[in-house]
C-alpha cells in the first residue's frame, strides 16, 4: 500500500476477542482502560525500561491520540497513536500521555488520564476512577489526570534541565506537535533547560519485530489470505465493487481477524489506475482487471496485500504479458532483500525491469513500506534495513487509457540471509490465479 490513511478498526460485536486481548479484560462489565493489549503490563514496561536506558536523564513526553471529532450520532472508531500503543498497551483511552524521567530517583513514569465525565460516561462508556484497580490494570505505579501534566513536567524539568523529543517529525506547513508546544512553554519558564533531539529511538527500536508480534501479524495474514480467496473466488462480472468488497471483509472476520488494517480498496477495470481510489459502485465488466488492496488486522497488528486478477477467471494475452512483468519487477526487487540491503536499491532493481520493457512511467508510486503496529510502520528507510523488519514490495503499472491498474504486493520479513514471504498463502502467478479462480 502507497500513502494513505492507516485506519486499525476495532472488533464488531460479533466477533470473539483474541485470547492476547481477551485476558486483560475486567471480570465484570466494561470500563476504560480495559488494561493492556495485546499484551500483558510487563512487556510495555520492558518497552519502556529500554527506552530510558538508552535516553538516561531528562523527561521524555509522548501524547497518545485524541478522540475522533464527528457530527454524526455515531464517531468513527478511535484509532490510538502507534507510539503510544506500542510504549503502553493503552489502545482504548483517547487523550492519555507518557511521561518518563529515566533519573528520577523512586518514580520515573507516568500515566496521564483525561478527568472522568461522569454523565457523558452515561452515554458513552464508563472510565475507572484513579486507584489501585487502575494501576493494576495499565501496569503504572503513578496513574493521575491530565491537568498535572504542566505541574509535573515543569519540575521534572528543573531537576534533571533537559527534554527528549520523541517525535514526531512533521512538515513545516502541519501543526507544531503538542510536545513541542509543551517543551516550548517549559523551557520559557525554566532557564537552562535543553531539548534533545531522540526521534529516531523509537523507529528503531520498532522496526525489528519481536516474535509476539510477528505471530499477530501471522495470524491477520491467515485472516487476509482467507478474504482474498474469498473475493478471487466469487467475483463475477455484474457485480459491483461494494459486493466483491463485503465478500472480502466477510471473510476476513470469519478468518479471524477483528479489524481492518486500513481501507479497503476494490477497483474494477480503470478504476484500478487511479491510486487512492475510494469508491465503490464501479460494475465489474467481463473483460475488467480487478485490482484488492486490502488486509485484516488481529489485535492491531496489520499486513498489506494487493492482488489483481481478471473477472472472466483467465488472463487475456495482454493482461498476462503486463501482469508477468509486474511480477518479474517484484521478483527482481525481492532478490535483493535482506539484512543490510538500502531500499533505494530495492527500488532500483524493480525501475531496471519496468526501463528494459520501456514502461517505467507507468509505475507511479513508492515500492514499499515497512508494517506492524501500524500498517504504515515507523523506521528509517534511508539506513541499511535490518533484520526481523516487515516489509511490501508493490511494484504496479497504471494505465487508464488501457482501463487497468495491475499492482502485485506482498509483504516480506527480512532475514539475515533473505527474505520470507508472509503472504505467500495468497495466489500470486497466473497459474495460481487462475487456478484458484476456476469455476
Amino acid at each position: 500500500m502507497f500513502s494513505r490513511r492507516t485506519i486499525l478498526a476495532g472488533a464488531t460485536a460479533s466477533l470473539t476477542l483474541s485470547p492476547l486481548f481477551a485476558q486483560t479484560l475486567p471480570p465484570q462489565g466494561f470500563a476504560t482502560p480495559a488494561g493492556t493489549s495485546p499484551f500483558t503490563p510487563d512487556v510495555f514496561r520492558e518497552r519502556r525500561r529500554r527506552v530510558m536506558e538508552v535516553l538516561k536523564d531528562g523527561v521524555a513526553v509522548v501524547y497518545g491520540a485524541d478522540a475522533v471529532e464527528s457530527s454524526s450520532a455515531v464517531a468513527p472508531p478511535f484509532v490510538q497513536d502507534g507510539d503510544f500503543a506500542w510504549l503502553t498497551g493503552i489502545v482504548d483511552e483517547p487523550g492519555a500521555i507518557l511521561v518518563m524521567a529515566p533519573a528520577e530517583r523512586t518514580i520515573r513514569e507516568w500515566l496521564l488520564l483525561p478527568s472522568r465525565d461522569v454523565e457523558a460516561e452515561r452515554w458513552e462508556v464508563e472510565r475507572l476512577p484513579l486507584g489501585t484497580a487502575l494501576e493494576r490494570r495499565t501496569g503504572f505505579s503513578r496513574v493521575s489526570r491530565t491537568s498535572s501534566l504542566g505541574g509535573l513536567v515543569t519540575s521534572l524539568a528543573e531537576r534533571s534541565k533537559r527534554l527528549h523529543f520523541l517525535g514526531p517529525i512533521v512538515s513545516a506547513s502541519a501543526p507544531v506537535p503538542q510536545v513541542l508546544d509543551l517543551y516550548g512553554k517549559v523551557m520559557q519558564r525554566v532557564p537552562g533547560v535543553s531539548l534533545s533531539d531522540d526521534s529516531g529511538l523509537l523507529p528503531s527500536l520498532r522496526i525489528v519485530k519481536e516474535p509476539r508480534e510477528l505471530d499477530l501479524m501471522r495470524r491477520a495474514m491467515t485472516a487476509t489470505a482467507q478474504g482474498h480467496l474469498a473475493a478471487m473466488k466469487q467475483a463475477r462480472p455484474g457485480m459491483t465493487e461494494k459486493q466483491l468488497k463485503a465478500i472480502l471483509e466477510d471473510a476476513f472476520r470469519a478468518g479471524g481477524g477483528d479489524g481492518l488494517a486500513y481501507d479497503s480498496i476494490v477497483a474494477t477495470g480503470r478504476n484500478a489506475a487511479s491510486l487512492h481510489y475510494t469508491g465503490g459502485n464501479g460494475v465489474i465488466g467481463p473483460n475488467d482487471l480487478i485490482l484488492i488492496d486490502a488486509a485484516a488486522s488481529v489485535s492491531g497488528y496489520a499486513c498489506d496485500v494487493t492482488r489483481t486478477f481478471p473477472a472472466s477467471g483467465t488472463f487475456s494475452a495482454d493482461q498476462r504479458a503486463s501482469y508477468e512483468l509486474v511480477l518479474a519487477a517484484q521478483a527482481a526487487a525481492v532478490a535483493k532483500l535482506k539484512a543490510g540491503v538500502y531500499y533505494e536499491d530495492l527500488v532500483e532493481a524493480a525501475k531496471d525491469v519496468f526501463r528494459k520493457a520501456g514502461r517505467v512511467d507507468d509505475f507511479t508510486h513508492g515500492l514499499g513500506h515497512l508494517v506492524g503496529l501500524d500498517v504504515h510502520d515507523t523506521g528509517d528507510m534511508s539506513k541499511p534495513l535490518p533484520a526481523g523488519a516487515v516489509i511490501t514490495v508493490e511494484p504496479g503499472l497504471y494505465v487508464q487509457s488501457a482501463n487497468y491498474g495491475i499492482r502485485i504486493e506482498d509483504i516480506y520479513l527480512i532475514t539475515p540471509t533473505g527474505s520470507q514471504r508472509l503472504s505467500e498463502a495468497v495466489p500470486r502467478t497466473v497459474a495460481e490465479v487462475e487456478a484458484a479462480m476456476a469455476r
